[in-house]
Formats: structure tokens, sequence, C-alpha cells
């Protein structure tokens, strides 16, 4: 008899805890993760609002971030907050911070020197 309710307690328990976990699981994937990486400029598209740049990862392996701005994208130089896309250049370092969508990749911020 005390076993039988033991178990019914346990299973209850485990219940719940299944159903929050899977609760919880779409809401953890549905946050995108930013990425924040330091390369080289390699193309500038003002009128596109779009940028390249080539981030190393090793002697010969290189990475591309390639993608429009966010429409809330932070740009800035230096000691400079108020710059334009205008203001980056192929050739330049920067350090560029974005993540995934589904048409690619989006630029979050650009910070260069």
């Amino acid at each position: 008899m005390r076993t039988r309710k033991l178990l019914r307690s346990i299973g209850a328990v485990i219940t719940v805890a299944l159903f929050l976990a899977a609760w919880c699981v779409p809401a953890v994937a549905a946050t995108p993760r930013v990425y924040v990486m330091k390369g080289k400029i390699t193309a500038v598209d003002v009128p596109d609002h779009t940028v390249v740049i080539n981030v190393p990862l090793g002697k010969k392996e290189v990475f591309t971030v390639a993608g429009p701005l966010a429409p809330d994208a932070t740009l800035k130089k230096g000691a400079e907050k108020d710059v334009t896309l205008k203001d980056f250049h192929k050739g330049e370092w920067v350090t560029v911070k974005w993540r995934h969508t589904d048409s690619g990749h989006l630029i979050l911020s650009l910070a260069g020197k």
C-alpha cells in the first residue's frame, strides 16, 4: 500500500518534470546565439547596407561573415560612436558582432579603430 502511494508520487513528479523540460526547451532553442569576432573587411556595400568580413581562424583557415546590418546595428570607430557604414573601408580590421538568421548572417555591430 505504501509502496503504491510512493510510486504514484514519484510518477507524478517525473511527469511534471518532463512537462516542464519540454515546455522550456523551445524557449531556449529560440534564443539566437550572438558571435563576436575580429577580422578584416573585404567588401562594403553602402546602398545595400551590407558588409563582408574575413575572420582568420588559423594560419590557413578563414571564416567569412557576410550580411546586412541589423536595423538597430551599432557602428563605432575609436571614440566616435555616431558613424555610418560609409566610414568603414575595405582592408580595415574590425570587431563584428553577428548572429545567424534564416537568410544568413545579420550584423549587429561593427567597431573599428
